[in-house]
C-alpha cells in the first residue's frame, strides 16, 4: 500500500486504520481531524454524515479542528445527458506500460441527491475493459451547513479553494473548518 510505505518514515507518529467511517472508536482525542478529497461525498444518506459526525466529535476535545474537503456540486456535470460519456483521466498503467483512457457517465437523482457514477477504462485495443460504479452524495453549501450546526459544530471558516479564500458563488470547494459547539 503508497500510503503505508510514505508514512513507514514516521514511525509510530503516524498509522492507517481502516474501517467504517460511520461507526468508529479509537480511544484517543485528536488536535485536528480531516477528511478530504471528497471521502465524505461516499456517505450517502443524512444518517450515514450523522453517525459519522458523532464519531468524530467522540475523538475531539474543546480546542481540536475538524477540517472538510468536498467539491461544490456543478448542476452542469449533475444534469449531463443520460448515457452520454465524458472523458475523465488519462494514464499510462505501470503494469502493462499501455496508455489508458477514462470516461464517465452518471444519472443524479435529485431527490436522495445522489450521483450514481459509471467509469470505462478503454485501451485503444481494448474499449471497456473494465468499468466501476460508485455513488456520491452532492452536498451543497447550504445543505451542507445545516448538517454541521445540526450536528453541533460551530463553523469558524469557509473556504472555496486551498488558498483560504472566502466561499462564493466562483468557488469550486467548500472546506469547512469547525470545532465542537460545547
Amino acid at each position: 500500500m503508497a500510503a503505508k510505505k510514505k508514512l513507514s518514515d514516521f514511525g509510530n507518529l503516524a498509522s492507517i486504520v481502516k474501517g467504517d467511517m460511520r461507526s468508529f472508536s479509537l480511544g484517543v482525542k485528536f488536535d485536528l481531524i480531516f477528511i478530504g478529497f471528497n471521502s465524505f461525498l461516499h456517505l450517502l444518506t443524512d444518517k450515514d454524515s450523522m453517525d459519522f459526525f458523532s464519531c468524530v466529535q467522540g475523538h475531539m476535545h474543546d480546542k481540536s479542528r475538524f477540517v472538510i474537503d468536498i467539491y461544490i456540486p456543478d448542476p452542469l456535470f449533475l444534469y449531463r445527458p443520460e448515457g452520454m460519456r465524458f472523458p475523465v483521466l488519462e494514464y499510462t498503467d505501470s503494469n502493462t506500460d499501455e496508455y489508458v483512457y477514462v470516461e464517465e457517465s452518471n444519472v443524479y437523482n435529485s431527490t436522495t441527491e445522489v450521483n450514481d457514477l459509471f467509469w470505462y477504462f478503454s485501451t485503444e485495443e481494448k474499449k471497456d475493459f473494465d468499468e466501476r460504479r460508485f455513488s456520491m452524495r452532492m452536498y451543497f453549501p447550504s445543505k451542507m451547513n445545516q448538517m454541521l450546526i445540526d450536528a453541533g459544530f460551530k463553523i469558524c471558516h469557509q473556504w472555496g479553494d486551498y488558498y483560504r479564500t472566502d466561499l462564493n458563488e466562483e468557488s469550486k470547494l467548500q472546506i469547512y473548518d469547525v470545532q465542537v459547539a460545547f
